[in-house]
């Protein structure tokens, strides 16, 4: 209970001299557009339909060492959006001593960094030299769904496709399903699955070309 307590009192401290708020962005659509010409290697995806909202995240590209006042950052470390006192960011988790980095200039790279400890907030303070980072989309974090149709190759006249369904979950599938198709010998081959309907133009096992007639969900 005092452990509770101390966390409670040193997090609170912490509000008082940095405002932090979550930031969540909502994504609903796909890459892939109906009415137009597509291609896909084997292992890609050929259609995908999403709706979910989640926290951007950011992949630091390289270590950060430690240094004065500054937490040491592995390569790999993935950090979540925030706002931090009006400003996006990107944090390490909120705990008793924790790490935001900025991207000011917008160019793929952290070139601010604001560190906290026990709750006293350092000054945002140029990071030299900058770090690169990779932008991602939550995750395994993210809330709602998203369907994938993954391309698997050829044998004979016979495509085979998985359907991979995420709900709440985009980290891990919550439904996979195999499919397999006949390809007519002379012409283009209309397949279906669900409400996803494409037209086959080529297909073997390096890709696929294909027009998309219709997507998930219409």
């Amino acid at each position: 209970m005092n452990k509770l307590i101390a966390i409670a009192a040193v997090l609170l401290a912490l509000t008082a001299c940095t405002k932090i708020q979550d930031v969540t962005e909502s994504r609903d659509g796909g890459r892939y557009q109906v009415g137009s010409a597509s291609s896909a290697r084997v292992g890609e995806v050929m259609l995908d339909r999403y709706q979910y909202s989640a926290a951007p995240t950011a992949t630091l590209s390289a270590a950060i060492p430690a240094g004065d006042g500054r937490l040491e950052l592995r390569s790999g470390t993935r950090l979540v959006a925030r706002k931090v006192d009006g400003e996006r960011a990107y944090c390490t988790p909120i705990t008793s001593n924790f790490a935001c980095l900025y991207d000011n200039d917008g160019d793929g790279a952290f070139d601010h960094e604001m560190v906290t400890n026990l709750g006293i907030a350092s000054s945002k303070r140029p990071l030299v030299p900058v770090v690169g980072y990779t932008k991602g989309d939550g995750g395994a974090m993210a809330k709602g769904f998203k369907s994938e149709l993954i391309y698997l190759g050829r044998a004979d006249n016979v495509i085979s496709l998985r359907y991979l369904d995420y709900t709440n979950d985009l980290g891990k599938p919550s439904y996979t399903q195999e499919l397999k198709y006949t390809l007519d010998a002379k012409t283009p081959t209309e397949i279906a699955f669900r409400d996803a309907r494409l037209r086959i133009l080529q297909a073997d096992n390096e890709g696929i070309r294909y027009d998309i007639l219709s997507s998930f969900g219409g």
